[in-house]
């Protein structure tokens, strides 16, 4: 009876043992999944398009002679009645009033190098690393056309680097004679300076730039409305006017406009969304509102018209410019478009009044995902759709796809089984 026993015992372990082995097999033969790891990636809804600015623009002429010695840099905050440019004589008295300029410059610059207390304080390792990082940053400001930054890395660069020569060498070179005959030169020249034969002045607190392109009139916030497609693929930035007349222009500081050709189809624009803009010619950026969006000749062409408040010389530099508008950036987990499926899930909700619990059955966007052997269906909180591929929330919840999930991307069916 042992032995009968002990023999069936052993035929229901083999045979289980063998089923084990069997349906490893068989998954490992019917079940080959394509799998991929579910990543961190970063996009963004944007566009590019040329971009043509409208500003309220008003022309500034001189009809005298003489020669113009500019005040306000392009881009440049000027106040209510103040001067933008000087009329002199002649170019000689200007060029007189440049060298005063630039002595007075390397006078200040002298003055920092040379200060007892600060080389005092100075440190030859520090002065050593502030030497490279300035040398890196005109480096860096060069690549990005970035020339004020540059000049500013290049004085910075040269009074740590004069500082660093002077403390090494414990303070036996010194630009004291430097330093008086840079003064002397300067009285020297004062003594032949000539006073502006008149001015040229802003009558209200705005930008000045030193040009006129010909396009202020036609492209006016008062002429906003009329601006059409023709107009926008007529201008270009190389209409300055030419005269001996006009002095530059003054831009109002409240706000201006920007118009472009875009396909909105998949961004979806609407009236009223903030976007930021980047412009190609600079590492400059700003924030922009959607105030119109007028229809093209086809369903992939919309004129939009943008409007910003900020105003700097990065964006007074030409009519027309190469842009990017971003309307969202967006941080998620990547899901290839492939291996998205459709399920039923059943989901229980609890009535905090009565406690009633109510059984429902939601139809969720989500992907398979092998969990060890097992393959388990994840839910997708997609806030991102890009052409073959989604975004999902990082920290959608429960149920959800997880970082570092293995994705099915081949062998599984609309339900979850093998195919």
């Amino acid at each position: 009876m042992k032995v009968t026993l002990t023999n069936i015992l052993l035929v229901l372990l083999s045979i289980s043992v063998l089923t084990m082995i069997g349906t490893i097999f068989y998954h490992f033969l019917d079940t080959d999944y394509q799998t991929e790891t579910a990543v961190r990636t970063s996009a963004e809804q944007s566009v590019t398009f040329e971009g043509v600015y409208v500003r309220d623009e008003t022309v500034l002429s001189y009809n005298g002679s003489g020669s113009v010695c500019y005040n306000i840099p392009d881009g440049g905050r000027v106040g209510r009645n103040e001067a933008v440019a000087n009329i002199y004589a002649n170019s000689s008295a200007i060029e007189i009033n440049q060298q005063i300029a630039d002595l007075e410059e390397e006078l200040e610059v002298l003055g920092r190098i040379s200060n007892p207390g600060v080389l005092q304080m100075a440190q030859p390792s520090s002065l050593a690393e502030q030497v490279s990082q300035y040398y890196k940053q005109i480096a860096y400001c060069r690549d990005r056309g970035d020339l004020e930054g540059m000049n500013l890395a290049k004085e910075a660069y040269r009074i740590a680097l004069s500082s660093y020569q002077l403390v090494i060498n414990q303070g036996t070179t010194n630009y004291s004679e430097q330093i008086a005959e840079i003064e002397a030169d300067i009285k020297s020249l004062e003594t032949q300076q000539e006073r502006p034969k008149d001015t040229v002045v802003a009558e209200k607190a705005s930008y000045f730039v030193s040009y006129a392109d010909g396009y202020e009139e036609k492209f006016s916030i008062q002429n906003l409305s009329g601006i059409t497609k023709d107009d926008l693929l007529s201008v270009t930035n190389n209409d300055s006017i030419k005269s001996d007349t006009i002095i530059g222009k003054t831009i109002a500081s409240y706000g201006w406009y920007m118009l472009g050709l875009i396909d909105n189809t998949k961004l979806n624009l609407q009236v009223g969304d903030d976007a930021v803009l980047y412009l190609s010619t600079s590492s400059a950026s700003t924030e922009v509102t959607v105030k119109e969006l007028r229809p093209g000749e086809s369903a992939n062409e919309t004129m939009v018209v943008l409007y910003c408040e900020q105003m700097t010389s990065d964006f007074v530099q030409n009519r027309i410019e190469h842009v990017r508008l971003v309307k969202g950036e967006y941080d998620g987990i990547k899901v290839p478009r492939s291996a998205i499926r459709f399920r039923d899930v059943e989901e229980t909700s609890t009535n905090v009044l009565t406690g009633e619990v109510t059984t429902t059955m939601v139809n969720y966007r989500g992907v398979y995902v092998l969990d060890g052997e097992e393959v388990v269906f994840r839910k997708l909180d997609v806030i991102y759709e890009g052409d073959d591929y989604v975004l999902s929330s990082m920290n959608a919840g429960s149920g959800y796809l997880l970082l570092y999930d293995s994705i099915i991307v081949e062998g599984i069916d609309a339900d979850g089984g093998a195919q």
